[in-house]
């Protein structure tokens, strides 16, 4: 086939994705969600449905008192409408603690009642309080989820290898955060980029920095055209259509035995879109 260097793009030809996930179904994620919808951005909101409809308080860093209430189980499907709800534990309980029985039922009982108010299958997890070992990634991995988000923020925009053990980019609380969203958007890369923000709404009434996540959902939005905005379980799902293209010998032939449509470069001109189910003869690339 000559020399080729396949590369995954994203929907629409684009090399770069965008995406978000906030934790703990608190009550502003009512505002958060708007602000994401009006700016055509999508998150994914991990949920603790054993603590939904709870009223409480947190302390912010300054000391004063922040309300962290979660939404109630009736307003969620609404509240997370055109974004993605995913599991977070029953009781948001450090899962690499509490012993397997309990740890499995966390994260199987948090699944179940999760999905009743999603309509569908979750894909996605993120871990109480960062914490996680490899037992309690082979029982997210037992229960069918795909995708588990840690907290350790890489500053970088690479595809993760392991999507249970996904580092994110960076906290909406970086210092950096701008910069890396500059970076992100006017960067050069032969591979796809993938820039990757989480945090907690509450955050933003605990310090006064709701200006920050509009500062950044206003900036991406402007970049629409060149960048795919994607849950976390939509980047999931995309790519593993991507890992399970099937070639043939000579490289020509490609197969998508997935249900959704592949994008990719062949070239650094060329590029081929690889529908669902189907097969795709591309031209040979010149040595």
């Amino acid at each position: 086939m000559g020399k080729r260097f396949d590369t995954l793009l994203f929907p629409g030809g684009k090399s770069r994705a965008f995406t978000l996930s906030y934790d703990d179904g608190v009550i502003q994620d009512r505002r958060l969600a708007e602000l994401f919808r009006r700016h055509g951005l999508k998150c994914t909101f991990n949920l603790g449905s054993g603590l939904l409809g709870h009223r409480e308080t947190g302390r912010a860093p300054d000391g004063r008192e922040v309300d962290v209430s979660k939404v109630s189980p009736e307003e969620a499907p609404e509240v997370y409408r055109t974004h993605e709800i995913a599991g977070h534990g029953l009781y948001h309980s450090v899962l690499d603690s509490v012993g397997p029985p309990l740890a499995m039922y966390e994260i199987i009982e948090d699944k179940r009642r999760l999905e009743q108010l999603a309509g569908r299958p979750l894909k996605m997890f993120a871990y109480p309080f960062g914490l996680y070992s490899d037992d309690v990634v082979r029982m997210l991995s037992l229960a069918g989820y795909q995708g588990a988000r840690t907290v350790n923020s890489t500053r970088r925009f690479d595809m993760p290898q392991d999507f249970l053990r996904w580092d994110p980019t960076c906290h909406h609380g970086d210092e950096r955060l701008m910069e890396l969203a500059r970076q992100f958007v006017d960067g050069f890369s032969f591979g796809p980029m993938l820039f990757y923000v989480w945090g907690h709404a509450y955050e933003f009434d605990g310090d006064g920095s709701w200006h920050v996540i509009e500062e950044l959902a206003e900036f991406m939005a402007g970049y629409r055209e060149r960048v795919w905005f994607a849950t976390n379980g939509e980047i999931i799902e995309y790519v593993n259509a991507y890992r399970r293209l099937e070639y043939s010998a000579d490289g020509l032939t490609i197969y998508n035995p997935g249900a959704v449509d592949v994008t990719i470069r062949t070239a650094m001109e060329s590029t081929a879109l690889l529908p669902a189910g189907g097969v795709t003869r591309v031209e040979p690339t010149p040595l």
